[in-house]
């Protein structure tokens, strides 16, 4: 049964010991990472929508222990159904089609975005978190909000600062959500977006008056909404996108419409007129890549043509030139040529992972070939899975 609002259900974390013990390092370790924590991150830049965004990624040990944070601490949380970002949820799958299923059918939509988010959750939100959420000691929750956190606010880039954008509003988010229920006013949050929708008609003035009480809990938190990306529209509005995180939700559930189908549908085409002509070139993978994503979101929006998309995608899957043969081949080689013990090392396992990949792509074309390097590494490897290296 979901709650009504975020809920841990282990016992608190009491010492820095029984820290240490839970997240599998020594108290030293533990502390000297939290000490040197702004150090440990590599910055770099990437674009997203024509836009620069700067994503800072942790270092090898500060990432591990974050990891097993997430996995030891962060996954135990049952989180509400109106919350729908970087949460793993084994019934029900958290992302942005599910987040638009809570809208469909909706009368009214209005669009908030939390102007940038992670930069502003501070330290002391963060250190709110572990304790008076989870309620452990002072000690433990600096401990951990310094483990997850840089130069004093939540990095974007980290694993673990989608769980605290979950957790950020723990304590007055959940009475939010109660009194717009109470008022036919459906609410939902994926990370940064919030969504209020309803399926009967809202005045002006209660449109405003839901707005003004989401934008007084950011403020709690010295958050505030992003004033050009705030959105109302009606359904009735042809001239409205009534999207959800990207998805339209005009009906009783989501669906893309029909220029995203047609868009899509051309896509596959043109896959099939480059397919011809050069199945091996590099703009033909990233091609077809861009178009298998495509489908794949039809499919995951349930679209019945995408069965058929997906069949024809499959006879144009992208081939290696004899050159490119040459140099899979020339990286099994050479991965063949390491010591077993390296197979322990995160660099490998990426390396292992990504001359599989390779040879998948080169058993299209040259299966004997293909079949024998891949028997080669497993027998003489033993690779074990990302996730579980960092729980290692």
């Amino acid at each position: 049964m979901a709650k009504d609002r975020p809920y841990y259900p282990n016992s608190p974390i009491a010492s820095l010991d029984v820290l240490a013990k839970c997240l599998g390092v020594s108290p030293k370790v533990m502390l000297d990472l939290a000490k040197r924590s702004s150090d440990s991150y590599t910055q770099f830049t990437i674009s997203s929508k024509g836009k620069d965004r700067v994503v800072y990624e942790p270092k090898f040990n500060l990432k591990k222990i974050q990891k097993r944070i997430n996995s030891r601490i962060f996954d135990f949380v049952e989180f509400p159904p109106y919350l729908q970002g970087g949460i793993k949820d084994p019934g029900v799958p958290r992302d942005y089609v599910q987040n638009s299923k809570l809208h469909a059918g909706s009368s009214v939509l209005v669009a908030l975005d939390i102007r940038n988010f992670y930069d502003n959750i501070k330290y002391e939100s963060v250190y709110d978190v572990f304790l008076y959420f989870f309620k452990f000691t002072p000690q433990v929750s600096s401990v951990l909000t310094d483990l997850v956190t840089l130069k004093g606010k939540v990095p974007q880039g980290a694993c673990t600062s989608s769980y605290i954008a979950n957790l950020v509003f723990h304590n007055n988010e959940y009475s939010l959500v109660s009194y717009f229920r109470s008022r036919g006013i459906s609410y939902s949050r994926l990370l940064d977006d919030v969504t209020l929708s309803s399926t009967k008609e809202l005045s002006p003035a209660e449109i405003e008056e839901a707005i003004s009480k989401v934008s007084s809990m950011f403020k709690k938190h010295k958050l505030r909404i992003h004033p050009k990306k705030k959105k109302i529209e009606l359904a009735s509005d042809s001239r409205s996108d009534y999207k959800v995180t990207g998805v339209w939700v005009g009906h009783g559930v989501p669906k893309l419409r029909r220029k995203e189908r047609d868009y899509i549908r051309q896509l596959v085409h043109v896959c099939e007129l480059e397919y011809k002509k050069d199945p091996t070139a590099d703009s033909y993978h990233e091609l077809w890549n861009r178009a298998s994503a495509q489908v794949a979101k039809m499919t995951r929006l349930d679209h019945c043509q995408a069965d058929a998309l997906r069949k024809r995608m499959g006879k144009l899957l992208p081939l290696y030139s004899p050159a490119k043969r040459k140099q899979v081949i020339i990286k099994a080689k050479t991965l063949l040529s390491r010591d077993p013990a390296e197979s322990k090392e995160l660099g490998f396992i990426k390396l292992y992972n990504k001359t599989f990949h390779s040879l998948g792509i080169l058993s299209r074309t040259d299966k004997p070939t293909s079949r024998f390097y891949k028997s080669a590494l497993e027998n003489k490897f033993s690779v074990k899975p990302i996730s579980e290296f960092w729980e290692s």
